[in-house]
């Protein structure tokens, strides 16, 4: 029997968005930062969107490098072949049930925030529907607020990735 209080598979954290919804989750925050909550979570998914693309390129690379296509008469170097291999699958790997691979790992790394998105986006939703001077003031904040500088990393950049392949 299905526990009807676990979350879902597509919502992880579908009973705090169910509690947001029923305006059961009280939260002490100006509505600024609920604008700012909103725009972190998008710029966090848009970065986990481009860990998942780069991970669908290294899973469809052809060629390494690593010796994975060297042949010599009946010779070859089948450690360079199963290196190549484990990177592919490591990047994604549709057919692993267990999801151990970065494509399914940051999937499940974006249903999470989007759940938390949404969440904050339900309690927010019950200030201003219920209060027109906040919900103008949101609306204001919104349009008004400066964009918050970005954390900035260098760890993920493509320039050494060939093109994608067609």
């Amino acid at each position: 029997m299905a526990d009807d209080n676990a979350p879902s598979a597509s919502h992880p954290l579908a009973n705090m968005i169910s509690e947001a919804e029923a305006g059961n989750i009280r939260v002490r925050m100006d509505l600024e930062q609920f604008v700012y909550l909103d725009r972190d979570c998008q710029a966090f998914l848009d970065v986990i969107d481009q860990i998942r693309t780069l991970a669908d390129r290294i899973s469809r690379q052809e060629h390494w490098g690593l010796g994975e296509s060297f042949h010599e008469g009946d010779r070859e170097l089948i450690s360079g072949q199963k290196v190549v291999e484990w990177y592919r699958q490591k990047s994604r790997n549709d057919s692993d049930p267990i999801g151990n691979n970065l494509y399914a790992i940051m999937t499940t790394h974006k249903k999470i925030v989007e759940d938390i998105k949404q969440t904050y986006q339900e309690i927010r939703k019950q200030i201003t529907d219920h209060d027109s001077e906040q919900a103008a003031k949101y609306n204001q904040l919104v349009s008004s607020l400066p964009q918050q500088s970005p954390v900035r990393s260098n760890t993920f950049h493509a320039t050494h990735l060939p093109a994608k392949n067609k």
